[in-house]
C-alpha cells in the first residue's frame, strides 16, 4: 500500500502539482484526428490534466490547442468562428492563430493590426497514428516526438479508439499492467470449467521487472506443462503508456499478431481519456470485430453506454454458463473493476501480493520522477532523446522453463 502522502502525489495532476508538472513534460495523445475532420471545421472542446481547452484545424490544416477561455473577456472560444487561419471569438471578434497569437481585434482601434502583444495560452500539437498529440509542458523543454512503431504503419494496420474512463488515471494504468487478472477477469467460461488458454492454466504467474530508459518492461511467467513456460512481455512507457503483447500462435489467426497500446491520459483527477491503438504488421485490423470484442459502444461524448450507471449490464445467469464476469466486452470488464475502486482509489487500504510487482514498480518510478523534477530539476525518463522508440515491442512466447526471457527477448535501453 502507499502512504496517504504518496497516494496524493500520484493521483493529483492539475496545474502546478508535482505529478502534473512531470507528466506535462511528455507528448500525450489528446484527441482523435477524426474529431477534427476538416479545415475550418467545428472546434472541439477537450479537457486535459484538469485544463479546459479548445482544438481546431485551421485553413492550412495546422491544429491549434488553446485555453478555452478567450484572453479578452473569457468567453468560450469553442463558440467561435474558425476561418482564414484563425479562431475568432464570438463575443467581440478577437481572432487567434494556432500558436495563440492574437491576429485581429476588430472592436479596437487599429482592428486587424492591433493586439499582437496578446496571446492565448497555446500548446504544441503533432498529428500521428490517427491521433492529435499535445505537449503541455515548458516550450523550451519540449522533447523529440517518439517515432513509435504503430504510428507509421500503412493504412488499416493501426487503428485508434478513444473512450472515457470514470476514475483516476493511475487506476487505469495499474489495471493494464496487472497480468495476473487476465486469467480471471477475462475468463471465457465459468470459474470451475477447465482452462481454455495458456494464461488461464497458471493463475499465479511469476513476475519479473526490467527497468529501461523510457520506463520498464516486465514478464508474466506461467508454467504450462511439458517443461514449457508461457511468457507475456508488457512494455510500460512513462508516464502512462502500455504495450500489451499479442495473444500468440494458439489464438485465432485474426488476432494472433495483433498488439494493443493503451494511453491513459488524465482528463482531470477523477476521469481519464483511454486512448488505445490496435495494430498488426501482418493484416489490417478488423474494426468491427474489435468493437464487439471490447464492448466499445459509446455515447457522442465518448462515455460508455454500458457503464456504472447500469452496473455494466452484468448478467448473473451468464456467469454460471459462459463468461465468468457476466460482463460483455474486454474493455467494459477492465473499466468495471477500475471504476468501482472509486473515482480516486485510497491505496492506504490495499493489501498487495506478489502479483502486484509491476504495479508497485510503476508507482515507484512515477513518484521518483515527480520528486526528482520538483526537488532537483531532473528531466523525467525518456524525455532527453536518444531512444529508439520504434524498436520497442511487446511479445508473447513459449520458452523452456530453464530459459531466461531477458536473454531470449533482448530489450532496448534496459537499465
Amino acid at each position: 500500500m502507499l502512504s496517504r502522502e504518496d497516494n496524493e502525489l500520484l493521483v493529483r495532476v492539475g496545474p502546478g502539482t508535482p505529478m502534473g508538472d512531470m507528466i506535462r513534460r511528455y507528448w500525450v495523445p489528446a484527441l482523435l484526428s477524426s474529431e477534427l475532420p476538416e479545415r475550418d471545421g467545428t472546434p472541439v472542446r477537450i479537457r486535459l490534466f484538469g485544463e479546459d481547452l479548445v482544438a481546431f484545424r485551421d485553413s492550412s490544416g495546422a491544429i491549434g490547442l488553446l485555453e478555452e477561455k478567450c484572453p479578452h473577456r473569457c468567453a468560450s472560444l469553442a463558440l467561435g468562428v474558425n476561418h482564414k487561419n484563425g479562431l475568432r471569438c464570438l463575443y467581440h471578434g478577437w481572432k487567434f492563430a494556432v500558436d495563440g497569437r492574437c491576429i485581429e481585434r476588430p472592436t479596437e482601434p487599429g482592428g486587424a493590426n492591433s493586439g499582437h502583444n496578446i496571446r492565448a495560452v497555446a500548446y504544441s500539437t503533432h498529428e500521428a497514428g490517427g491521433v492529435v498529440w499535445a505537449y503541455l509542458g515548458p516550450a523550451e523543454l519540449k522533447p523529440e516526438f517518439p517515432d513509435l512503431e504503430w504510428l507509421g504503419m500503412k493504412e488499416g494496420h493501426s487503428v485508434p479508439f478513444k473512450l472515457q474512463e470514470d476514475c483516476n488515471y493511475a487506476q487505469c494504468v495499474e489495471g493494464t499492467i496487472d497480468t495476473a487478472h487476465a486469467g480471471v477477469l477475462h475468463r471465457e467460461q465459468p470459474w470451475d470449467a477447465p482452462a481454455k488458454y495458456d494464461h488461464e492454466k497458471d493463475l499465479a504467474p511469476k513476475l519479473e521487472v526490467q527497468f529501461t530508459a523510457y520506463g520498464m518492461r516486465y514478464a508474466g511467467l506461467r508454467k504450462i506443462g511439458d517443461g514449457q513456460q508461457h511468457v507475456r512481455i508488457t512494455q510500460v512507457l512513462l508516464p502512462f503508456g502500455t504495450m500489451i503483447p499479442p495473444p500468440g500462435k494458439d489464438a485465432p489467426p485474426i488476432i494472433q499478431e495483433r498488439r494493443l497500446v493503451n494511453y491513459f491520459v488524465p482528463r482531470d483527477d477523477e476521469s481519464t481519456w483511454h486512448i488505445q491503438w490496435f495494430y498488426d504488421t501482418t493484416r489490417p485490423i478488423n474494426v468491427e470485430h474489435r468493437m464487439e470484442e471490447g464492448g466499445i459502444w459509446l455515447q457522442d461524448d465518448f462515455r460508455k453506454k454500458v457503464n456504472i450507471d447500469v452496473w455494466y449490464n452484468q448478467d448473473r445467469e451468464w456467469m454460471k454458463t459462459g463468461m465468468m464476469s457476466g460482463i460483455k466486452g474486454i474493455v467494459t470488464q477492465d473499466h468495471a473493476v477500475c471504476e468501482t475502486q472509486g473515482r480516486i482509489l485510497d491505496r492506504t487500504k490495499e493489501h498487495l501480493g506478489t502479483s502486484d510487482m509491476a504495479v508497485v514498480a510503476w508507482r515507484r518510478m512515477m513518484l521518483k520522477a515527480a520528486r526528482a523534477l520538483q526537488e532537483k530539476g531532473e528531466a523525467p525518463p525518456g524525455t532527453q532523446g536518444g531512444i529508439s522508440w520504434n524498436a520497442i515491442t511487446s511479445e508473447t512466447v513459449k520458452l523452456p522453463e530453464e530459459n531466461s526471457w531477458k536473454a531470449d527477448i533482448p530489450g532496448v535501453h534496459v537499465a
